[in-house]
């Protein structure tokens, strides 16, 4: 008669947080496991090694991660504002149940990635100062040391030594073989930089490379090349690519060339050059000397005519005839000075001889010994009765004075905030406030009992012996 009731459905089985979040990042792993996502990087920090950022357009974020190991195949620097292609997988971050993109690869938008790269470095290093014209030194005019970083191989180094040695056949060239390309290329290139700046040998230093593709120019774009070519000590030529490639080698080197032969060419002059150079400057100095020359001898032809000069050996003889009359009456004055000398003290020797009190002079210090001594010793006297006296006078005063009474026990009593003693008992009353003066210290007390009796027995009594 009546519907059988339809039983509810079974509720779905509860699973555990984890569960459910290792459920979800399985379905997003293998679902999505290959993903690109175009943004602009919000937020970025980098801790032990690992990258992370946060990708945003105008209405979403995505939180994002990139490990060291996939890091550093990213050539550019990541930062804030910059708009990428973020490829990867998405993930969930079980401890915090974030849901994330795991990134492999980062490229940026609009640019390549070595150039992005090459921008960010160049400005970097630039703020520092490393690209300045005041740091580049000159290279020297006529180097007989030449050092060249370059490939062993290839076409570069046959062409560089084929153009030093038909410029300038007597030069000592060194050739330090190193890769020009590849991911070691760079680390070969500023290994090979502080070896030649080790041994010093040198006068200049050519760094060489032909042209070829971004991909292949990059190690010369290294902050570690740039760093070791600014702390190069022997002066440098950047040779690499051809005119329209530049590097950040060619911007820090002293002196950039636009292609290797170039640099051949620049690091020093032709030979017959140099020698046309010598043979004009040996000309000019010889014109200029002899010119020189011609105007000094006129000028002596001129002063030898002169009155002046004539007359010079006249002045000569003259000056000669002065000296030796000079001469002659210094050594006649030398001569009598001796015996003059010996008159004066003889007869000073005589004087003294003669004179009486001389003799008397050790008598009389005796005497001044004597009456020095006595002095003293009446001196001594006399101190030694004055400090008896004053020690009598010290002891007298002791005697009498008011603080040696109140050292044998007596004691004086003041009216409070008064110095006027209290000599009777008649003058107090019963609570009047008093201060009493010891021998040591003073105390403040109240009377609370006055007595006019006397007692004809001793001021102080000893306490009685017990029986």
């Amino acid at each position: 008669m009546f519907p059988r009731p339809v039983p509810a459905a079974a509720p779905p089985r509860p699973y555990t947080v984890s569960e459910l979040l290792a459920e979800v990042s399985g379905v997003l792993r293998t679902t999505w496991r290959d993903v690109s996502v175009v943004g602009e990087i919000a937020r970025y920090d980098l801790r032990n090694g690992h990258g992370y950022f946060t990708i945003k357009d105008k209405t979403a974020c995505l939180s994002a991660i990139i490990f060291a190991s996939d890091l550093k195949h990213v050539p550019f620097r990541l930062e804030p504002g910059l708009e990428v292609v973020v490829r990867g997988s998405l993930d969930l971050y079980a401890p915090q149940g974030r849901f994330q993109i795991r990134a492999v690869a980062i490229e940026p938008v609009g640019r390549g990635a070595l150039q992005l790269a090459f921008e960010q470095r160049k400005a970097r290093l630039a703020a520092e100062g490393l690209f300045a014209p005041e740091r580049k030194r000159p290279i020297p005019r006529l180097p007989r040391r030449i050092a060249l970083v370059t490939s062993p191989t290839g076409s570069v180094l046959r062409d560089m030594l084929n153009v030093l040695s038909r410029r300038f056949r007597r030069l000592a060239i060194t050739v330090y073989p190193v890769r020009v390309q590849g991911e070691l290329a760079a680390v070969e290139i500023v290994a090979a930089i502080r070896h030649l700046n080790r041994r010093a040998a040198f006068d200049v230093l050519i760094v060489a490379r032909g042209g070829g593709s971004p991909e292949d120019l990059a190690p010369f774009n290294d902050e570690g090349l740039a760093r070791a070519l600014a702390a190069s000590r022997i002066p440098t030529i950047s040779g690499v690519g051809h005119e329209t490639d530049w590097t950040i080698c060619d911007l820090v080197a002293d002196l950039r060339a636009p292609t290797p032969s170039a640099a051949a060419e620049l690091v020093i002059e032709r030979e017959e050059e140099i020698l046309r150079c010598v043979a004009r400057a040996r000309q000019d100095c010889v014109r200029t000397m002899r010119s020189r020359l011609a105007v000094e001898r006129s000028r002596l032809t001129i002063a030898s005519r002169s009155s002046a000069l004539a007359g010079y050996p006249a002045r000569v003889s003259e000056t000669r005839r002065r000296v030796a009359e000079h001469r002659a009456a210094l050594v006649s004055v030398l001569e009598r000075r001796p015996a003059e000398y010996a008159s004066r003290v003889a007869a000073a020797r005589r004087f003294l001889e003669d004179f009486p009190r001389v003799a008397e002079l050790a008598r009389r210090g005796d005497a001044v010994a004597g009456l020095r001594a006595m002095l003293l010793e009446r001196q001594r006297s006399a101190a030694q009765r004055r400090r008896s006296a004053l020690r009598s006078l010290v002891q007298k005063l002791d005697a009498l004075s008011p603080l040696a009474v109140l050292a044998r026990g007596y004691s004086v009593v003041f009216r409070e905030k008064s110095r006027r003693p209290i000599l009777s008992a008649e003058s107090v009353r019963f609570g009047d406030r008093v201060s009493v003066q010891l021998s040591e210290g003073t105390f403040n007390a109240i009377v609370r009992e006055t007595s006019r009796k006397t007692d004809d027995g001793p001021l102080f009594r000893q306490p009685e012996e017990e029986s």
